[in-house]
């Protein structure tokens, strides 16, 4: 979500158009012709709007959230331009804050449910408080009360907000514990101690471990909730202002019928080999680490 106190904006990049036009758009397609119709989207596109722009032709109506009401106003003003204020149905406040309380600052609420979630958040993930964890678990929990799959989009900063190395090591500690309860073959256990070693060195990037604890966070909530989980590769890039962000794309299929927690289809084996992929002056180029491999089956 962007805005300031002024009416300054947010601005793309070639960076950021490659990932919106040529990856998502790609996804948001196939997910509209997988449900069989356009797609009710939630998201913080900002002012400008230039995923909603892009990708209109797969979506029906969109609930925007926007924190400033003067970028608020230029939202409306720019779907009028581009002829589709009929279907923008606008929240006004912070995206956590209007998924944890189900109200945004003067009493609205999202319009259950959504086929298409995009969050471009301002900042990191993890904070001391974990409310940005806890929205995101509310919103599949919503979307599971309507037993509606979805695709989820989130693009923040590669920063892991206020969340010390600490924090980070005691997530690497219980993902430990939970690829060897989750991994048949324990030959290949210690192999597992030598990856979330090597993901806790303090050298190593942000974006590597980020890449591991997103999708592994999105996966966990999402069989939580009775749906079968898809993660693809993170992608990093330098974003505008030279911030690096990384984005995530996560498939949300809900299985009907079922009392207990879903083992998605994709492994846990599979999450961890798939890395990362970067974009550089609009396109992908080689990644600059490869992580270590997990040779086995769940």
């Amino acid at each position: 979500m962007k805005g300031t106190n002024s009416v300054e904006t947010f601005h793309s990049n070639p960076n950021k158009d490659f990932v919106r036009h040529d990856f998502d758009k790609v996804l948001v397609g196939d997910w509209s012709q997988r449900l069989g119709h356009r797609l009710k989207y939630l998201g913080l596109p900002s002012a400008l709007m230039y995923d909603i722009v892009d990708w209109q032709e797969y979506l029906d109506r969109f609930s925007t959230i926007e924190r400033e009401e003067n970028q608020q106003h230029l939202m409306f003003l720019k779907a009028n331009v581009s002829n589709f204020e009929e279907r923008l149905h606008s929240l006004y406040g912070e995206f956590d804050d209007i998924l944890l309380t189900g109200r945004d600052r003067y009493g609205h609420s999202p319009q259950w449910p959504y086929d298409l979630v995009n969050l471009d958040y301002y900042g990191g993930f993890i904070y001391s408080n974990q409310k940005r964890p806890k929205a995101i678990k509310k919103l599949i929990q919503n979307q599971a009360t309507y037993e509606q799959s979805f695709l989820l989009l989130i693009t923040q900063h590669l920063r892991d907000g206020d969340a010390g190395h600490d924090q980070k090591l005691t997530f690497l500690q219980e993902l430990n514990h939970l690829l060897k309860g989750g991994v048949i073959d324990t030959r290949l256990h210690p192999k597992i101690d030598l990856i979330t070693s090597w993901y806790a060195a303090p050298n190593l990037p942000d974006a590597a471990r980020q890449a591991l604890y997103i999708n592994f966070f999105l996966r966990d909530a999402g069989e939580s909730e009775h749906f079968d989980v898809a993660c693809r590769p993170p992608i990093i890039y330098e974003g505008t202002g030279g911030t690096w962000m990384i984005h995530f794309a996560t498939d949300f299929a809900f299985k009907r019928g079922l009392a207990c927690r879903v083992a998605s289809n994709q492994t846990l084996v599979e999450v961890i080999n798939m890395g990362l992929l970067e974009v550089r002056n609009g396109a992908f180029t080689p990644a600059r680490f490869v992580q270590p491999r997990l040779n086995g089956a769940v």
